[in-house]
Parts: C-alpha cells; sequence; structure tokens
C-alpha cells in the first residue's frame, strides 16, 4: 500500500512541474503507468479473497445474501389437454302422447318408477272407440258372410263376376277399418316405448289429454352420449375412439368415455365444431345434465417440465428462469433464457435448445424474484 502512495505522489509532482517534455518523461511515465495496474490488479486479486473468506465466515455478511431453495430439472412425461364444456344427450328419451285424447281414468305408474317396453302407463277412457271397434267386427263378420257365399255361387256360375267383386271389396273395407280402428285403441293407451324410468307424468286422473299434449316421460337410464363444441384447430388434433375424461361437477366423479362422431360442419359464428362422446352412464348421468370434458391433445414422454412459477419475463418478453451454478465454491444464480412451448395445470413444458435449459440443471424457486443475475446466494436451511 506504501508503494502505491509513493507513485501517486511522485506522478503528482511530476504533473505540476512544467517545461518540455522529453522522450525521457514520456517512457518514466509509461513504468508509472504499468507499475500502477500491476499493483491496481494485485489489490483487486486481494480483495476478492477477502470477500471469499468472509462469505463464507463472516454470519452478518450471509444474512444479507438472497435465501432460495431449488428444485432438480429432469425429463419426464407431459401432457396437455384442452377442456370444454357440455350436455348430456339420452338416447332413448321419449315424450309419450295418446293418438286420440281422452279423459284420464288411471295412472298406473309414479315419476322415479322403473318400466319395462310395453307396460301401460296411463290409461285413457276409450268406451266410445271400443264401441266402434265393437260395430266394426259386426260389419266385417258380416262382410265376410256375405262373400263366402257370394264366392260359392260364383263358384256354381251363379250372379254376376261384378256381385262377387263388390263383395270382396266390402270384406276388405270392413276389416280394413276394423284393423285401423284397433291401431288406433293400441294407440290411444299410453305405454312404454323401451325399458327405462318415468320421469315425470304431466296429467290427472280425470284431465283431458288431446293428441298434442304429452302424457308422460320415460328415460332409459342405458346408454348416453355427451355433445360438446370444439375450437376449429382441434380438427388435426381428435379421432374417432380416442379416450376422453368427463368431470361431473354436481356429481364430483369423473367417468369415462370416447370421441363416437367428429362433426363436418364448422360454425361461422365462432369458428366450432360438434364432436359426440360415447359413454356407459349407469346412475350417474341425467338428460341435459352439464359436464366438464377434458380431451389430451398432446403428449410426451420426455419432457423438460417445471413449475410455471419460475418463469418470469423481461422487458420485451422473454421468458427466462435462475439456474444455481457453482463458481468456484461460490453458489450465484444465473438467468438463462426460455421458450415455453406448452402449459398444463401450473405447469410448462421448456424447449430443449442451445444455450437454454438441456435437464439437469438445479433451478431456483422460491427466492427466484429477489435475485439478479450473477448475484450470489445462500441456500435456505434443509434444501
Amino acid at each position: 500500500m506504501r508503494n502505491i502512495l509513493y507513485i501517486l505522489s511522485a506522478t503528482t509532482l511530476l504533473s505540476a512541474c512544467g517545461g518540455a517534455v522529453t522522450e525521457a518523461d514520456v517512457l518514466k511515465h509509461r513504468t508509472q503507468r504499468d507499475s500502477l495496474k500491476t499493483a491496481r490488479e494485485e489489490l483487486n486479486a486481494t480483495i476478492a479473497e477477502v470477500e471469499a473468506w468472509l462469505a463464507k465466515n463472516d454470519p452478518e455478511l450471509q444474512r444479507t445474501l438472497p435465501t432460495v431453495t431449488t428444485i432438480e430439472l429432469r425429463a419426464r412425461p407431459f401432457a396437455h389437454y384442452t377442456e370444454a364444456h357440455g350436455s348430456v344427450k339420452a338416447d332413448e328419451n321419449a315424450l309419450l302422447y295418446s293418438s286420440t285424447g281422452g279423459e284420464v281414468r288411471r295412472i298406473l305408474v309414479k315419476a322415479g318408477q322403473q318400466v319395462r317396453k310395453g307396460q301401460l302407463v296411463v290409461d285413457i277412457d276409450t268406451d266410445v272407440l271400443q264401441s266402434n271397434i265393437a260395430q266394426a267386427e259386426t260389419n266385417a263378420r258380416l262382410a265376410r258372410d256375405v262373400f263366402t257365399r257370394q264366392s260359392k255361387l260364383w263358384e256354381q256360375q251363379i250372379g254376376s263376376e261384378m256381385q262377387f267383386l263388390e263383395a270382396k271389396s266390402r270384406m276388405e273395407a270392413a276389416d280394413a277399418q276394423l284393423a285401423a280402428l284397433r291401431e288406433q285403441l293400441r294407440n290411444a293407451q299410453v305405454s312404454a316405448p323401451f325399458d327405462g324410468v318415468v320421469d315425470e307424468v304431466f296429467p290427472n286422473v280425470g284431465d283431458m289429454t288431446t293428441p298434442m299434449q304429452p302424457v308422460a316421460r320415460v328415460v332409459s337410464l342405458g346408454k348416453s352420449s355427451i355433445e360438446t363444441e370444439l375450437s376449429e384447430d382441434m380438427l388435426t388434433k381428435v379421432a374417432l375412439g380416442d379416450p376422453v375424461e368427463v368431470h361431473l361437477p354436481e356429481v364430483g366423479d369423473t367417468l369415462n368415455a370416447t370421441i363416437d362422431q367428429i362433426g363436418q360442419f364448422i360454425n361461422p359464428n365462432n369458428r366450432t365444431f360438434k364432436i359426440t362422446l360415447r359413454m356407459e352412464n349407469g346412475s350417474k348421468l341425467r338428460p341435459n345434465q352439464l359436464a366438464n370434458v377434458r380431451i389430451r391433445d398432446m403428449e410426451a414422454e420426455e419432457a423438460l417440465v417445471i413449475p410455471s412459477r419460475l418463469v418470469m419475463e423481461n422487458a420485451k418478453g422473454r421468458s427466462y428462469v435462475y439456474v444455481l451454478v457453482d463458481d468456484a465454491g461460490v453458489k450465484k444464480a444465473k438467468k438463462t433464457f426460455v421458450t415455453v412451448l406448452s402449459a398444463q395445470g401450473g405447469e410448462l413444458m421448456i424447449a430443449k435448445e442451445q444455450g437454454g435449459l438441456q435437464g439437469t440443471e438445479t433451478l431456483i424457486d422460491q427466492g427466484a424474484r429477489l435475485v439478479v443475475n450473477d448475484q450470489e446466494v445462500q441456500l435456505a436451511k434443509g434444501a
């Protein structure tokens, strides 16, 4: 230190002296400059050694260093999911009507009751219709007898062909009328069209029904489908038979489904297309029930995946993380820029690229937002 002060003093005295500058003076100043640089380098090296010692041994200095935790970066599987909302569509969901209408005489089931195909649900008063059927049966028998007798006479060449054809026509017309009335009677009574559950019965006993008013609703709790809409960019990411997760928020359960149909029409208003999911609903699905759909549209077996909380952005919008490095025994934070490829559930898939992350680094987690590039840090206890 005394040598440095002596050189500085000498330089100051020389500068103060006037007179002509000689070559010897220039050479002398060059020598002084080189001596000062050498002394500065020696002094900086000594300071660095002292600071390194203090960083390891001075408790007060250690407390001023940012405390951080770390996580180890390793390649692992990663999947990305697209989420959408849909609604349940029952494959068999029928409103039942009486084809003729009439007074409700009996209600044979109640809401929530299981029914079999063909089981009578509501009994409609059809006395008038049954009376018409009885009259039609009489007319049909008479027409059949007349035709039988006319047929025998025609075989004996008695009577004209016209009489034979007229008798045949009357018999066929009577049979057709009787069949129509019987079909009308069958449709007048409200029966279950398939195995299912009675969801609702609309009229009460004594009410009058018309062919335009539904009498009951029967729903099958067998197979169901779910309809949802996806954005246009998903067209190349889904295929028939792809597995899909279906979450029922009201029930709090998750079921498995597959893509059964992919729509061929793009809605010009919102640029979406429809898909239909097929599933066995058991007793958990109801028509028009809301469902959340998760479709896996990307999967990687070996990917660099980090928590999204580790990634920050600079003023230019570039993403970066801090990597913990060892610089001659001193732990430092190194800013490393990254490229985000995909995001899912609080995790980011990072590109493996030159100058970026390679999958073997130690990343700074807690405390990352308190450090700057090349700053010395200390690990939290137990980290």
